[in-house]
């Protein structure tokens, strides 16, 4: 995970054009096959064969993966349309009052003063309102207004690969037949002789080609959402996790990433969360800086 995340910042900063027009397209086309692909496999390959197709549970298990798609799948829409960037704020928000100045700094590619927690993404090509990385998977920088969008992607990405991986290790359990096809099956059967195993035929390839791709999409689905737990949790950000002076406690940080409607925001991104600031004033947390920065 490291190596992959070293290696594009690495490209990326040499070739910032080349590396948009090629990372963006297949990022994101890899979100929308990958979960085009596991819901398939999962509805109706898997999960058929744990549950009645007439059943209640196997329809309830649809309307799982549809809420989980579509929060996937609209949570990254929304976080690729929210701009984020300084040039979002209104015009007389650009600049800073007189007595708010000193907390403004200087962009050197802006040539510009920029509000605090504010700094410049050279794939973007502007100045990104607390700026927190830039995600190849949607397209965008992820700063003050879009956040909450990519924060509830990642979960839910997390979400549906680990009950896809779940329903693996259902089936394996449940269904002795399907056992067979499992390399785990092999692996510990080669330890004992309880039951003999099956030559590896067609299906077998396939079962474990689409376990090992769900186990690795789930790890790296619950990496990056362990990379964002401390940002929540000090109000931080992904390159100043050590920076805790705008940590104003979990529910204060909490709202500040996901408006005034919190928690509710998991349900659907198409709720309306106003945030409470535009992105230019911060409160730290220190006793003698109680005014704004701004």
């Amino acid at each position: 995970m490291c190596f992959i995340m070293v290696g594009c910042k690495y490209v990326a900063d040499i070739y910032p054009v080349q590396f948009v027009k090629t990372a963006h397209p297949l990022s994101v086309g890899l979100v929308l096959v990958g979960t085009a692909f596991f819901l398939s496999v999962e509805m109706f390959l898997i999960v058929p064969m744990i549950f009645d197709t007439g059943g209640v549970m196997y329809k309830l298990a649809w309307l799982v993966a549809v809420f989980i798609v579509y929060n996937v799948l609209g949570n990254m829409l929304a976080c690729y349309r929210t701009d984020t960037s300084v040039a979002s704020l209104p015009r007389d928000r650009q600049v800073p009052e007189p007595e708010e100045e000193h907390l403004w700094h200087h962009c050197d590619y802006c040539q510009t003063l920029v509000p605090p927690r504010s700094w410049h993404c050279r794939l973007c090509n502007c100045c990104i309102l607390r700026r927190d990385h830039h995600c190849i998977f949607t397209a965008t920088c992820v700063g003050h207004n879009n956040y909450r969008y990519f924060f509830w992607f990642i979960i839910y990405l997390t979400a549906g690969t680990f009950l896809a991986l779940a329903s693996h290790v259902l089936l394996f359990l449940i269904n002795k037949e399907m056992r067979r096809h499992y390399m785990l099956f092999h692996i510990t059967n080669a330890f004992s002789f309880v039951e003999p195993t099956r030559k590896f035929d067609l299906t077998f390839v396939w079962i474990n080609l689409i376990f090992v791709l769900n186990a690795y999409a789930f790890t790296f689905s619950l990496v990056m959402v362990a990379y964002q737990i401390p940002t929540i949790y000090l109000n931080t950000t992904f390159y100043t996790q050590r920076d805790s002076q705008y940590n104003r406690g979990l529910r204060e940080n909490f709202g500040t990433f996901m408006g005034s409607r919190g928690v509710w925001t998991f349900l659907s991104p198409t709720i309306r969360s106003p945030l409470p600031h535009d992105g230019t004033q911060w409160e730290t947390r220190k006793p003698s800086a109680t005014i704004c920065e701004c």
